[in-house]
Parts: C-alpha cells; structure tokens; sequence
C-alpha cells in the first residue's frame, strides 16, 4: 500500500531528525575528544613533532622522514608491499573510529582525525594565511541571506551565508539557549541577500537625496544672505 502524502511527510521529517542527531553525537563526541587531548596534554608542539616525538595518541612517529608517498599509480612493487601493509595497520589500529585522516608532508605515517591531536600549523603557515585573510575585503551585510535554522532541541538560530552559498554547509549549530552543540534539522532562507541589497540601496538613496536637499537649502540661504547684504550695502 503506498504511503499517502502525510505519511511521506513524517517519515522525511523523522529521516531529517535522526540524521541531526547522529550529526549531533559525532560533534559532541569530537568536543569530548579535544577537551580529553587539553586535559591529559597530548598535543605536541610543532618542534616537538619535527624533532621525532611519537603521536600521544597512536604511538607513531608524527614524521617519520621516510618521504611523501608518490600517486598510488606510481609505487614500486616493494613500495605497493609497505604501503598497503601500512593501511592494514591503520585498519586493525582504528577500526571503528569514523574519521578522517591525516599527514605530514615528507613522512607516510597516517594519523587518526578521532584519536591523534593534531599538530598546530607552522609560522609560515600561519603568515600565508594571514595574507590571504588580508586580501579579504570587508563584511557586507547587504550580500549576506539569512537563514532560520531549526535544531534537534527545537530551538531556531539565525546564520548569516554568503548569496553565493546555496545553504549552510554546517550540519551542527551551537544552541545559546541550551549552551550545547546541536544538530541542525531543517534550514529555512528567511531574508534574501537580494532584498538586503535592495533595501541598502533604498536607504544609500535616501541618504543622497537627503543629502542633495540640504545642500539646495544651504544655497538657497546662501542666496537669500548675499542678497540682503548687497541691499545692506546699497543703503550707504
């Protein structure tokens, strides 16, 4: 029997909840992890790890100077042997974790998004970042949608995106009014970017005309006043 439009509509909604819930308990369950890696000191400084200190949270070398592995389609028989003898590890080592990985550049070692601290950037990372921040002009509200976005605790919160963005590419949203990391169930655009803009120009206008009145005003008494001193100095 096919489900009527109702029924289609409730099971989508419950679809949407509980993909917000498991995006929900994957973020609370990175936030635990981070808070944990603060705690018992696990992060390595960046001189730390080049000088060859292992992963607190793996036991590997962070880098290991073996060299970045070449394109999987130009390893070397003996090197296609250690690089899959390499993944297996990874496997048996993190078989349940749901991350990502990670790498330094010149070392094979692999590193677990959920079980190895990160490594901070380095100083030039840090500056090229900075001067890509630094061509960045400045926020304009006139080209920013808002959206309302519903969360798992049924609280709304409002996020500004870019009108080049088709939605909010964040699927979790923090909830000032829980305090707590939420998942996002459903994303409405309330205000357009186009009728911010419009309104910015409506207002720009405004302000112009305005502007161009006062500046009639103050011509037109800068007349009147001219006008009264000649007739000033035509009674001498």
């Amino acid at each position: 029997m096919p489900f009527t439009e109702e029924q289609k509509v409730e099971r989508a909604q419950k679809r949407r909840m509980t993909n917000a819930l498991k995006e929900e308990a994957r973020a609370h369950r990175d936030e635990a992890r981070r808070q944990e890696w603060r705690e018992k000191g696990m992060y390595l400084t960046r001189e730390q790890a080049t000088a060859g200190e292992i992963c607190r949270g793996c036991g590997l070398p962070v880098i290991d100077n073996l060299g970045s592995w070449p394109g999987t389609m130009y390893l070397t028989d003996e090197q296609r042997i250690i690089y899959d003898a390499d993944h297996e590890r990874y496997r048996e080592m993190h078989p349940n974790c749901d991350a990502h990985r990670w790498s330094m550049a010149g070392s094979r070692a692999t590193h677990c998004g959920h079980c190895c601290p990160p490594i901070p950037m380095s100083r030039e990372q840090a500056e090229n970042i900075q001067r890509i921040f630094a061509t960045v002009s400045e926020r304009r509200e006139e080209e920013l949608d808002i959206w309302a976005r519903t969360l798992t605790c049924g609280h709304r919160v409002e996020q500004s995106v870019h009108h080049t963005n088709r939605e909010p590419s964040f699927s979790t949203q923090w909830c000032p009014e829980c305090e707590i990391t939420r998942g996002v169930v459903t994303s409405e655009k309330v205000v357009e970017a186009a009728a911010r803009m419009a309104e910015a120009n409506r207002r720009r206008d405004e302000k112009v005309a305005r502007a161009e009145r006062e500046v009639k005003e103050a011509e037109k008494a800068a007349a009147a006043a001219r006008k009264k001193l000649a007739e000033v100095q035509a009674e001498r």
